[in-house]
């Protein structure tokens, strides 16, 4: 029985379709919220590492203090040779615990842009499709990471480091109701150019199918 430790950072930010992969396999999951402080694993209780999204920015340390604990739990995963998957504040704390600069990016992105592969050891990712993104800062490299895709405003949708740690800009997991609970967290849209409309936003069925079978293709490429 292998065991799944899930760092949730707000409501509604939780593994989505991910769930679908797990349960009919020998996984244990337990889900940590450290919006509501509680405390992070050890090291020696998991196996994988699920790091998921969240309004906050990695950068913000004064605001939210489990942040510099976090990270290192996250190194030290990543160091001990756990498979840590990241997903858009998860991805960026990776590249911060990793020791990469976090930044503000020229514009928001929130829609379901186009994402394109840019390296082929991503065997699980189509050439090109239109996942979830929502998101604000972006990150540079980590040594030794390989950037796997990319997108108009964001140079590195995603990297790894060898094969058991990835770090995705975009919402994979997404399903029925990703969007609606997104929205209620941060209540408005901002404008700018990469911003989609709510209508657009909402109207989610023509991508759902394809990022479920990406990410049941990652996890699957993981627990190889």
């Amino acid at each position: 029985m292998q065991k799944v430790a899930i760092l949730q950072h707000a409501e509604g930010e939780w593994i989505g379709s991910m769930q679908g992969w797990f349960a009919d396999k020998e996984f244990e999951l337990q889900t940590y919220r450290l919006d509501f402080n509680e405390a992070l694993p050890t090291i020696d209780t998991f196996d994988w590492l699920l790091i998921m999204g969240g309004p906050m920015s990695v950068n913000d340390e004064d605001t939210y203090p489990w942040l510099p604990a976090e990270k290192k739990l996250i190194k030290d995963a990543i160091e001990a040779g756990k498979k840590v998957l990241g997903i858009c504040l998860g991805g960026q704390l990776i590249a911060c615990a990793m020791g990469a600069k976090v930044y503000q990016n020229e514009q928001q992105e929130i829609g379901w842009h186009t994402v394109t592969k840019t390296d082929d050891t991503a065997t699980w990712m189509p050439d090109s499709f239109e996942p979830l993104s929502w998101h604000g800062e972006c990150f540079e490299l980590p040594v030794n990471a390989i950037p796997f895709a990319s997108s108009l405003i964001t140079p590195y949708q995603g990297f790894h480091l060898g094969k058991y740690v990835w770090a995705l800009q975009f919402h994979l997991e997404a399903e029925h109701g990703t969007v609606d609970a997104f929205y209620a967290v941060e209540k408005s849209l901002p404008d700018g150019e990469y911003v989609q409309s709510e209508a657009e936003l909402f109207d989610d069925t023509p991508y759902l199918q394809q990022s479920r079978e990406a990410i049941f293709a990652l996890l699957h490429q993981m627990n190889d």
